[in-house]
């Protein structure tokens, strides 16, 4: 690459009259004059020093300097040019001498020709450095082309190849897609190897769960792919399908069936995973969920009768050691039938879930739990039979009986009041109350029969302090009961009459033998005191009274009471009040005035118009 240069000569501007200080202190005019003096010295125009003075004497407005007077006046020394060019002649003018002076215009267009030669030195290193560049980029370039003509050579030679690739890749394409359509085919139609060895394998885990889903899920897919014009090999995969899903779940509950049998040997089994997924899955098939289950509720059946037996005659504390004490072994009999039956329902739970059956075919929990404690239902009842006929106090059968009745609305409220442990229980209830009201129907037969002998303060008799005693306990065990029922008041209200009748008759039978008129009297009576029957009868109801106060549950009989109360006392104010009018001789006027106002009345429509 050629450079060409354009080297002109350093040219510097006018210089004007202003003073403009150099190194050496000479004034920009003294140079100028000594530049033009020089100059005329190098035309060959020399001047005489002597000329030189006398020219130099002449004033400034000569004709011959008077415009380069006004030329030089007229430069404008503060222009930039101007002081630029000063300041750059600044750097090489050293001394103010004449020969300097004379010698300017050389010094300036050789420091410029210095700059040139400074300027060409540089400007040849950067030509041949950009002489190596372009030598550098001629071969690139002649590179470049034998590559492209190369690669031109290649794709002629090649274009065959990519055509035959491009096909190889679209068949590839294709292929790969194939292949995913046949994976998901086989995903969604077909089982492993692997779960086919789960479902006919010796061993039930979780692979085998895993693999009935699957099959569940083909056999559901089966029933798309019939809708479509595949329906033969829907039809091929649904059967082979359905004989695997059987034979798996017939697997299953043979494997249930198994581990339900071993759970029989323990009081409070533990349920596996495994066997609640088995259960939960076999809920599907309606019949073996049930073969499992009566197998279960069989296995519980004999377990829960050998725990009951065990618990009633062995163990560091044995039931049946209380059975001198007829409440404690009644109840610690019930409390054991209510934990256990706690504990098979939350084995069932478990076991099975809280489901709600309804299907026929799959029994619910209560009926579960019903076949389950059928096996005690006998022996529990034959126990509290025993205790009832070994003819308890009448107020131990009415706690039998409320006992009964706590835990007969807890068992009712589990298996329902149709279960066989909840007849036996109503049946053990009915037993109490019926011995219990035999019992008080008795007594009170008894007592009416032969009434005790009134006492000679006319106060109630041992037996009805007893009577009373035993109404308050009944009423307090009444009200301290665990669960109230619905019609319990009523029942109670029968309860408490049966109690209480008897002894009201007892008091009237036994009032009798202070009657001076009773027929049953074997005297002529005339040493007793009519009021005295009254005054006996009311202090027996008030006795009765007592234990009835303040009761809800037995407001009904405090009314009888108090009506039966009112009666006898104003049956007693109207005997003192005739015998107090016999002593005092008035008997006989108050009667007359009684049959005064009887006379005195005014008579009434049907006198006066019979």
């Amino acid at each position: 690459m050629q450079l060409a240069l354009n080297l002109e000569p350093v040219s510097f501007p006018s210089i004007s009259q202003h003073q403009i200080t150099l190194k050496d202190g000479c004034s920009a005019t003294n140079l100028y004059f000594s530049a033009r003096t020089s100059k005329k010295a190098e035309k060959g125009k020399f001047l005489h020093p002597c000329r030189l003075r006398k020219n130099m004497k002449r004033p400034i407005c000569s004709n011959s300097l008077r415009p380069t007077s006004l030329q030089v006046l007229e430069t404008r020394t503060e222009t930039p040019e101007l002081q630029t060019s000063l300041a750059t002649l600044s750097t090489f003018y050293e001394e103010n001498t004449p020969a300097a002076r004379r010698n300017l215009r050389t010094t300036t267009e050789n420091e410029g020709l210095k700059i040139s030669e400074d300027f060409l030195t540089a400007a040849g290193e950067v030509i041949g450095a950009l002489d190596i560049v372009q030598a550098d980029l001629d071969s690139v370039s002649s590179a470049c082309e034998q590559m492209t003509v190369a690669i031109r050579k290649s794709k002629s030679f090649t274009a065959g190849l990519i055509h035959e690739t491009q096909k190889l890749q679209h068949a590839l394409q294709v292929t790969e897609t194939r292949q995913k359509l046949i994976v998901k085919f086989l995903d969604q139609y077909q089982l492993l190897p692997a779960e086919i060895q789960a479902l006919q394998g010796e061993q039930i885990a979780d692979g085998f769960f895993t693999a009935l889903q699957h099959v569940k899920e083909i056999h559901s897919n089966c029933k798309n792919l019939l809708q479509t014009n595949q329906q033969r090999a829907g039809l091929e995969l649904m059967d082979s399908m359905g004989a695997l899903q059987e034979a798996a779940y017939e697997r299953l509950c043979r494997w249930v069936q198994a581990e339900c049998r071993e759970l029989s040997e323990m009081d409070a089994p533990e349920v596996n995973p495994l066997l609640q997924r088995a259960a939960a899955a076999l809920m599907e098939r309606e019949v073996l969920f049930k073969y499992c289950a009566e197998e279960v509720s069989s296995a519980r059946h004999t377990a829960l009768f050998q725990r009951f037996i065990k618990a009633l005659t062995r163990g560091p504390r044995p039931i049946e050691m209380h059975a001198p004490d007829p409440r404690r072994y009644v109840s610690d009999m019930l409390a054991w039938l209510h934990t256990s039956l706690a504990s098979e329902r939350e084995f069932l739970i478990s076991l099975f879930g809280d489901y709600e059956s309804e299907n026929s075919d799959i029994p619910p929990l209560s009926k579960l739990l019903d076949s389950i404690f059928e096996s005690i239902c006998r022996p529990l009842k034959v126990r509290i039979e025993q205790v009832l006929m070994s003819s308890p106090p009448p107020l131990l059968c009415y706690r039998i009986s409320q006992l009964l009745s706590f835990y007969l609305n807890t068992v009712d409220s589990m298996l329902g009041a149709d279960s066989q442990l909840s007849d036996a229980l109503t049946a053990c209830k009915t037993m109490a109350l019926r011995i219990f009201h035999d019992q008080l129907k008795q007594r009170g037969d008894k007592l009416s029969r032969y009434p005790p002998p009134p006492a000679k303060d006319l106060s109630p008799p041992p037996q009805l302090s007893e009577g009373v005693r035993q109404i308050s306990e009944l009423i307090e065990c009444f009200e301290c009961a665990l669960e109230q029922e619905e019609d319990a008041g009523k029942e109670f209200s029968a309860v408490l009459a049966s109690a209480l009748n008897p002894l009201v008759d007892m008091c009237r039978h036994s009032s009798e033998a202070l009657n001076p008129a009773a027929t049953s009297r074997l005297d002529d009576g005339s040493h007793l005191n009519p009021a005295d029957q009254s005054v006996y009868v009311i202090n027996c109801l008030l006795s009765l009274q007592v234990p009835l106060v303040n009761h809800k549950c037995a407001e009904e009989q405090l009314a009888e009471v108090a009506q039966l109360l009112n009666k006898h006392i104003a049956a007693l104010v109207s005997t003192e009040l005739d015998r107090i009018l016999k002593t005092c001789g008035l008997k006989e006027i108050m009667d007359r005035i009684d049959l005064y106002k009887v006379s005195a009345k005014p008579p009434t429509t049907s006198q006066c118009f019979p």
